[in-house]
């Protein structure tokens, strides 16, 4: 590489790393928008047969941002509406746990009740609190939404040809490696969005016939919760049911507790995970259950609500690294 080449190239990086500086805070918002053109491109590339690519790619990033700020808000204004509902759900528990406690304890030991109340009480505070100040930032939120989707736009007009010109910059001896890679990240993302999410949506349907002949009321709030807890994997499903077992049981309702194991656990629980999910992924994406909800919990947890997205991708790095590694060290096979 000659000199003047050398130069080029350090003012491109300089280029490049100042950009990424001045907007680091849009950073997880433009990955956002990577992994969700990815998954929408399949789309793009039917509607392109039938329309110019500008207008198909308005057109699906449309249609994707009014199901998805559509969803976001009804689920929230319901969660929201139903907290104090929730905290009597969990004052029942509790108040339920502290009696056999007593009863089985005796009066001369610790009651454990108040402070169980008290840490509710508190959860419950602290999320109303958390609303509040998500409204005040709403106006900064509202700018991250358009980026992200004008990125999603860009991205689905521009996407296979920014693709193809990044795939001959890599050395040929490095593709099949970057093939793994990008299969694993995108057999994730078919998983998380398509497979996960069309499970949800079959989860939320379903519950309402559950919860109607459970008589609990709030049947909304049910539906909802139970397409959310959906979204993860095996232990979202199993969550909803132990909760609904143990707040049957504790307001003795022993009819709710049959209807929850007879019918609420097949539908809700048995069923979606562990026939239709393993039915929908395929052998395009065997996942397994337990990274997922490690890539789900850990990347929330690390990144906040971008870490539902950016964990799995970032587990699915990691497992493609390790077969690079594998593969390259012929340990290709060990299994």
């Amino acid at each position: 590489m000659e000199k003047w080449e050398i130069f080029s190239f350090g003012v491109v990086l300089i280029i490049f790393a100042a950009a990424l500086i001045a907007f680091w805070e849009f950073a997880a918002i433009f990955v956002v928008a990577v992994a969700l053109a990815a998954v929408l491109m399949p789309a793009q590339r039917y509607l392109e047969e039938y329309m110019k690519p500008a207008f198909s790619s308005l057109l699906i990033t449309c249609i994707s941002a009014f199901l998805i700020i559509m969803a976001i808000y009804v689920s929230s204004i319901v969660l929201y509406s139903n907290l104090d509902y929730l905290k009597e759900m969990l004052v029942s528990i509790t108040s339920w746990f502290g009696d056999a406690y007593l009863s089985t304890s005796g009066s001369g030991y610790f009651n454990p009740l108040p402070f169980i109340s008290d840490f509710t009480s508190a959860i419950i505070l602290w999320v109303k609190e958390t609303t509040l100040e998500f409204l005040v930032i709403l106006p900064l939120i509202a700018i991250k939404v358009m980026i992200l989707f004008l990125a999603v736009f860009l991205l689905l007009e521009f996407g296979d040809d920014l693709s193809g010109q990044i795939r001959e910059l890599i050395p040929e001896k490095s593709r099949d490696d970057i093939e793994i890679l990008d299969r694993g990240v995108m057999d994730m993302l078919y998983a998380l969005f398509n497979v996960h999410v069309v499970i949800a949506v079959i989860v939320f349907f379903l519950s309402f016939p559950v919860f109607y002949v459970l008589g609990y009321g709030h049947i909304f709030f049910y539906a909802v919760l139970s397409g959310i807890l959906a979204l993860i994997p095996v232990f979202g499903p199993v969550f909803l049911i132990a909760f609904l077992v143990v707040y049957s049981v504790s307001i003795s309702d022993i009819r709710g507790l049959l209807i929850v194991l007879i019918l609420g656990w097949p539908l809700l629980c048995a069923i979606p995970d562990w026939w239709m999910r393993p039915f929908l992924m395929g052998k395009r994406a065997s996942v397994n259950s337990v990274l997922m909800f490690i890539a789900f919990f850990g990347g929330i947890a690390v990144m906040g609500i971008f870490g539902f997205i950016m964990g799995p991708v970032f587990v699915a790095l990691i497992i493609g690294g390790y077969k690079i590694i594998r593969n390259n060290y012929g340990l290709a096979g060990a299994e």
